[in-house]
């Protein structure tokens, strides 16, 4: 009902404006003077829709400002948060290079994992048409993650440090000695080292050159156990826990083969 009398309103007060600049002219100036009221009335009237309607325009053509201001802005967030995880990928692949390995080729998203529990292997986001290949060592910044045993176009599997299969050369971080750990899925290593080896519960352990796969010095594991050593026996073993979390990995650095 009041949208109808608006328009009503505009509709008179256009035409009282009409009327007023076509007719007023030609009449009398006894009949003017009688009715300028009436004229005037018409013609502040049609300022007034004029202006009104000339409001509404402004305002439409701001809204439609601010919508588009509102989108670019939103553009923009979405572009600084890519960049800043661009950043922090770099950020990582940097940290790889300044203290585990140089030859940094590629970090990879992993997309998923072996499901099965027989093995620990992760599948990575690239393959050989990335440049990756089998026998790459993967690692991150938390440490050693393991190497690739195969790639396809765009998908490469990883086998772990914590695979029943895998076998990486250690040694302490801060004695000398040579040993081998192997993977005890779902999420433990056994060490094997000389009984001449100084190793204590925290040690750090770090790879060494066991057939030459792994660079030097990457971070492997924490010793969590020094077993009893049986009589006789030429060897000690302990168990150790990886430094890497491979159940929250959702990136990890392929590296150059040596």
């Amino acid at each position: 009902m009041l949208r109808l009398a608006f328009i009503g309103y505009v509709i008179l007060a256009l035409a009282l404006s009409s009327l007023t600049s076509r007719v007023a002219p030609r009449l009398p100036a006894e009949v003017s003077a009688r009715i300028a009221p009436l004229f005037a009335i018409g013609k502040r009237a049609a300022v007034n829709v004029r202006a009104a309607l000339h409001t509404f325009s402004d305002r439409r053509d701001l809204r439609r400002e601010n919508q588009m201001l509102n989108e670019e802005l939103a553009w923009l967030k979405e572009k600084n948060l890519a960049q800043k995880v661009e950043l922090e990928r770099l950020r990582r692949a940097l940290a790889v290079r300044e203290t585990q390995a140089p030859g940094v080729v590629a970090i990879a998203p992993v997309i998923s994992e072996d499901a099965s529990g027989l093995y620990r292997r992760l599948v990575i986001g690239l393959g050989k048409n990335d440049g990756l290949s089998a026998g790459m060592p993967v690692t991150s910044p938390d440490g050693l993650v393991g190497v690739i045993i195969e790639a396809g176009a765009h998908r490469s599997v990883v086998r772990t440090v914590v695979d029943p299969q895998s076998r990486v050369g250690v040694h302490p971080a801060n004695s000398p000695g040579r040993g081998i750990a192997y993977g005890e899925p779902p999420a433990a290593l056994r060490v094997e080292l000389p009984v001449e080896v100084d190793v204590a519960v925290g040690d750090i352990l770090v790879t060494g050159s066991l057939q030459g796969v792994f660079p030097e010095g990457i971070p492997l594991a924490r010793v969590s156990k020094i077993l009893p050593r049986p009589a006789g026996a030429l060897r000690k073993e302990v168990r150790a826990v990886p430094l890497v979390k491979f159940g929250l990995l959702e990136e990890v650095v392929v590296l150059s083969k040596l």
